[in-house]
């Protein structure tokens, strides 16, 4: 039998960049997952592969890199609840698959492993100074990023079972991005960084107007940063130098999403824009009653957000002329996720919900415990969620129901 155990300590002797200055990194508590077998130790998992899906894994929030939130298969309809597992406290927004591990940090600051496979908690450990934090993946590294504490940005090698660096990277409220050998974040007081993962030296960095609460995005060499007064600034992602910028004059805290030469946003106000990725050029714009908290989805022809007066709105991407709607009996608070032809999404309502994407018509849904804030993600036949309850989801097959 498998088990997870976490390693308390690191002595690395390393020496790393910390606010310009160079220093040896103390000691102190991390995540570094280990693999012991029948008291034998062994590496955690091989080295993640280069999809960003393959084998279900879910490595960055939203899905890829440009945040799409979109998925080629779906599980079969109707889903039935599978196993049910108590966390410590709420969920964060963001859950993550690591080669059939779920990584789930919590807003009390743990951070749980389960193994989805056999169905049961691996792990709990606590996050560096007990503050909840979120992190990415990519192929043996982990990236863990916090809001508090001396230093905010850590990186783990899962095979090694290694802390290799941390560095104060600023206050960072939003899922940090792994790509290129490099970590970008954006970090809440009106910066935004790229880090070379190797060591943690700091490649660049790009000051911006406004605070920002939500995650870059990065397609075709761009990185897309976002701030709260509405700002949106397109970076060559490997020099920090600025492309263009737009100015929408609402606060924006969803993530966007890059897909299809575009760059999907919207806002707390009453817009949804699209502009040119390489230009900056508006390419539509609608407005919406609704406020948007959370990233859209996007496949080939539609893109979709949810909004806080329960409405679901899927947009022709070309043009931005409204698909259809799906209307919730509460606020939207999840992110949509695409999943072949179903969009799954959640509600402040209670509830998980499953429409179709061509139509909106709905296919699914289960009332939970508590209301749904963690976006939903699938993992070969099943649908993980999690509800403010405490409690994480995994819905299957029928057949396969009350088998935990």
């Amino acid at each position: 039998m498998i088990l997870i155990n976490v390693l308390r300590h690191s002595s690395m002797k390393s020496t790393i960049k910390h606010n310009g200055n160079y220093r040896v990194p103390t000691v102190l508590g991390v995540f570094v997952i280990s693999c012991i077998a029948f008291s034998a130790c062994n590496r955690f998992v091989a080295p993640l592969p280069d999809a960003q899906n393959a084998n279900g894994n879910w490595l960055v929030a939203g899905a890829n890199p440009a945040r799409t939130s979109y998925l080629e298969l779906a599980p079969a309809m109707p889903l039935a609840e599978i196993s049910r597992f108590k966390l410590s406290a709420a969920p964060a927004q963001n859950l993550f698959i690591h080669n059939g591990i779920l990584f789930a940090p919590t807003l009390d600051g743990k951070l749980f492993t389960v193994d989805l496979e056999k169905k049961r908690i691996l792990s709990k450990k606590k996050m560096p100074g007990g503050h909840a934090g979120t992190l990415a993946l990519q192929h043996d590294a982990m990236i863990l990023a916090m809001r508090y504490g001396k230093e905010t940005l850590f990186h783990y090698n899962l095979t090694q079972r290694e802390r290799l660096w941390e560095i104060d990277a600023g206050d960072i409220a939003s899922e940090p991005l792994l790509a290129d050998s490099c970590v970008y974040v954006s970090a809440i007081y009106e910066h935004v960084d790229a880090y070379h993962l190797s060591d943690g030296s700091r490649r660049w960095q790009f000051r911006t107007t406004g605070q920002l609460h939500a995650s870059p995005a990065l397609a075709e060499g761009t990185l897309i940063a976002v701030t709260d007064r509405g700002k949106i600034y397109a970076l060559n992602a490997n020099e920090g130098k600025l492309l263009w910028e737009a100015d929408l004059g609402q606060p924006i805290l969803g993530t966007p999403a890059i897909a299809h030469g575009q760059v999907y946003v919207g806002t707390t106000g009453d817009l949804i824009v699209a502009f040119a990725l390489q230009t900056g050029a508006e390419n539509w714009r609608c407005k919406t009653e609704g406020r948007i908290f959370h990233a859209p989805a996007v496949n080939d022809s539609l893109v979709i957000f949810g909004a806080s007066d329960g409405f679901v709105r899927a947009l022709h991407r070309r043009n931005g002329a409204l698909a259809w709607t799906f209307r919730a009996t509460s606020g939207i608070g999840t992110a949509p996720l695409i999943a072949g032809d179903k969009v799954f999404f959640g509600s402040l309502d209670k509830n998980i919900y499953c429409v179709d994407s061509s139509a909106g018509a709905m296919l699914w849904q289960w009332n939970l415990e508590g209301r749904v804030r963690t976006n939903p993600l699938v993992w070969k036949d099943r649908l993980i969620v999690a509800s403010e309850d405490r409690y994480l989801y995994m819905f299957g097959p029928q057949e396969q129901a009350g088998t935990n």
